[in-house]
């Protein structure tokens, strides 16, 4: 069995058509066919159903496929860079992370990682906790910050796995010139009139379970004036008095509080935190384990730990 024969079997696999791949192979079609049965019977089960009018994976060809082409559209971009630049490429790290995240940990981290690995090349996305989920189950990023979901069993029960990252008090967020602003702390249910500037409708983000809850806790349901993720969007909402918002106090900590008032709350103890996330499964490489090792032990972050 040779890797050119696996070759064969994925751009079959890729066209569903024996012709189509024949011609991006330039070889013969009864040549490519001859060569799938060959590796067919050296495996010892069906790759493909195959009839006068269609192509079709078996169960077995799938998992093979789903397996396979990743890797062989690494090698061939690795060794058409190095023929082309006549040089090695560089390692690529791609970390997605929500907004906080991105501020609170990604400077410090990537100081340290460019300290450490100067030839690395690193790639970071700013997106929401669900996406940078749905990210890392498809395989596309190696890391992913994400602020750490209710039910983290959940991670449990694949190949994906998290470590969760000191927890923040929840607080509430006025602005400067609205008249809970005038104290330090309040019982939430003082802002059972107000109107709130919500967390995207998302049943994976923990922040909208969160200020949903403190409001139940409190003995009211929130109105909502409208709902997002952008930090800055929620920051800009509330200091033009168009509400008030509920949000964790490592979150709080980025916004300018010259136009803002944080409050603290009373008889309500809600937190949440932010945790990284990465794939088990995806073997994770060399410079992946340096990071989480960064991050878990290193001294410049021992404060979220």
């Amino acid at each position: 069995m040779s890797l050119q024969t696996l070759r064969y079997f994925i751009e079959v696999a890729k066209h569903l058509s024996f012709s189509e791949a024949s011609k991006a192979l330039h070889i013969s079609q009864p040549g490519l066919s001859q060569q799938i049965s060959d590796l067919e019977r050296k495996l010892g089960f069906k790759l493909l159903n195959r009839t006068t009018r269609k192509v079709a994976l078996t169960e077995e060809g799938a998992f093979i496929f789903n397996k396979l082409s990743t890797s062989f559209n690494d090698i061939e971009m690795t060794l058409d860079f190095m023929t082309t630049q006549k040089m090695i490429p560089k390692a690529k790290i791609k970390i997605a992370a929500v907004p906080s995240a991105a501020s609170i940990f990604i400077p410090k981290l990537l100081i340290k990682m460019l300290t450490d690995f100067p030839d690395i090349d690193v790639y970071t996305h700013e997106t929401t906790s669900s996406k940078a989920i749905e990210f890392m189950k498809q395989k596309h990023y190696h890391l992913a910050f994400i602020r750490t979901p209710i039910y983290k069993e959940e991670f449990l029960n694949n190949d994906l796995r998290l470590f969760e990252f000191k927890k923040y008090p929840l607080r509430l967020v006025v602005a400067k010139n609205h008249p809970l602003a005038q104290r330090d702390s309040v019982d939430l249910q003082d802002a059972k009139n107000e109107t709130f500037i919500h967390y995207s409708d998302d049943h994976t983000n923990p922040l909208q379970f969160l200020l949903d809850k403190a409001c139940l806790t409190a003995g009211f349901s929130p109105k909502k004036l409208c709902t997002g993720s952008a930090l800055l969007s929620i920051y800009h909402l509330v200091s033009n008095n168009l509400g008030v918002s509920l949000m964790p106090s490592d979150m709080t900590s980025l916004l300018e509080n010259n136009k803002i008032k944080i409050l603290k709350l009373n008889n309500i103890e809600l937190f949440s935190s932010t945790s990284v996330l990465w794939n088990e499964e995806n073997n994770t490489s060399f410079v992946t384990n340096q990071i989480l090792d960064i991050l878990q032990t290193d001294p410049i972050f021992k404060e979220f730990i």
